[in-house]
């Protein structure tokens, strides 16, 4: 006999070696979902292996084209198709409807991957008082030009578009497989692209409405969590994690600083001698307990 432990559930002790965690489950009065019957033609009967996983038949062909499918790790089987040979501790992730209907809108990145990625955010200045004097129609048409013009400065350097927040864009750079450099590099120059644009857009919206913009741009490079995150019917690919609150922060310092772009030393020591810098300071970002280390870009040194 050996144990199959469900954390925070109950112990098991199976003597039937090569029966599926499913049929365990249902033997011993585990309420364990499983949507399809257990026939894997879902994954709602899905667990994670806490321990023992040395100890469970390999993923077979209808179980991995499942787990391909809804992008689930290792370290995640299909109950139904798994099979337990020596002791194991799992955990049920699908406990009720809602649990269920997550799982079957799972895509492959659902599940999340750790990867480090270079992150920008842009946010225009003084944008607020222009939407309060302006047509909704203006304000649209201008807002969309400006992302137009910017998304294909990001979108010309290998970065992704991640979303935009009212007046703000995100991007994300190193999604192509760029190693840690290549990625920093990439978002420097799109950033440096994106102010490129700024006098040819403010030339048009001179002479169309009298007016100009400005805008502040932070990049960030660091660990991140990449996942579909939302609503079942609506989910987005975007990243997540300390990495992309602090790019957000040091766009805001942009305007404290009087800067228009600001990168991390995080970002600045992957690119030794590539760009042009201007001041340095340490200063505070919300929600981090140190000042940290900000550089102001002002070219680059190698074309």
């Amino acid at each position: 006999m050996f144990p199959v432990v469900y954390e925070q559930e109950k112990v098991v002790e199976e003597n039937e070696p090569g029966r599926t965690i499913l049929t365990i489950s249902r033997d011993n009065g585990i309420p364990h979902t499983a949507a399809c019957g257990g026939h894997a033609r879902c994954s709602t009967c899905r667990v994670m292996v806490l321990r023992g996983g040395e100890n469970l038949s390999p993923r077979g062909e209808a179980e991995d084209r499942l787990a391909t499918l809804k992008g689930l790790c290792t370290n995640v089987r299909i109950a139904c198709q798994t099979h337990v040979l020596g002791p194991i501790t799992v955990r049920r992730l699908v406990h009720d409807e809602c649990d269920i209907a997550l799982a079957e809108a799972d895509a492959p990145h659902s599940a999340g991957n750790e990867v480090s990625l270079a992150v920008l955010f842009s946010d225009i200045r003084q944008f607020t008082p222009f939407v309060e004097t302006h047509l909704a129609y203006d304000v649209v048409h201008i807002l969309n030009r400006y992302f137009h013009r910017m998304g294909e400065a990001v979108l010309r350097h290998g970065g992704y578009i991640d979303k935009y927040i009212g007046d703000g864009l995100m991007a994300l750079f190193g999604m192509d497989g760029t190693d840690p450099v290549g990625a920093c590099r990439q978002a420097a120059v799109a950033a440096l692209a994106m102010i490129d644009e700024l006098p040819h857009l403010n030339d048009y919206l001179s002479k169309q409405f009298g007016t100009t913009l400005d805008f502040g741009v932070g990049v960030h490079f660091g660990e991140v969590i990449l996942a579909d995150v939302g609503h079942p019917q609506k989910r987005q690919l975007t990243a997540i994690g300390d990495t992309v609150n602090v790019a957000s922060r040091i766009e805001s310092a942009t305007r404290s600083c009087g800067a228009r772009l600001l990168v991390s030393e995080s970002l600045v020591s992957r690119l030794p001698g590539e760009l042009m810098l201007g001041r340095s300071m340490r200063t505070p970002l919300k929600g981090k307990s140190d000042e940290q280390l900000l550089y102001e870009v002002l070219g680059r040194t190698q074309q």
